[in-house]
């Protein structure tokens, strides 16, 4: 089974307690995960999910770092296949 193309973050934007996470668009792809975490590890991370190739997550806290990762999944005979994670990119809010 071919898993899906990794995918990369562009960008991503610090807003008030909230940030504006951007990548490209992966081939193969049907939903892309956005995982957010405080820690470098990645340990209690929230997951958000979206098709678009952008996604604004709010309610974050104020002046913090954040750790931002995607990756994309397509459904295949009923199973989520992954890609592999993204490199972490680090994001401070305002």
């Amino acid at each position: 089974i071919m898993s899906p193309s990794q995918v990369k973050v562009t960008k991503v934007t610090p807003k008030k307690k909230a940030m504006v996470v951007k990548f490209k668009k992966s081939s193969g792809a049907k939903k892309y995960e956005v995982q957010y975490s405080l820690k470098k590890n990645m340990k209690a991370a929230k997951v958000k999910t979206t098709k678009k190739t952008a996604i604004t997550i709010k309610k974050l806290k104020a002046k913090k770092t954040y750790n931002v990762r995607i990756r994309t999944y397509k459904i295949v005979d009923g199973n989520k296949v992954y890609s592999a994670w993204s490199k972490t990119k680090r994001v401070k809010t305002k």
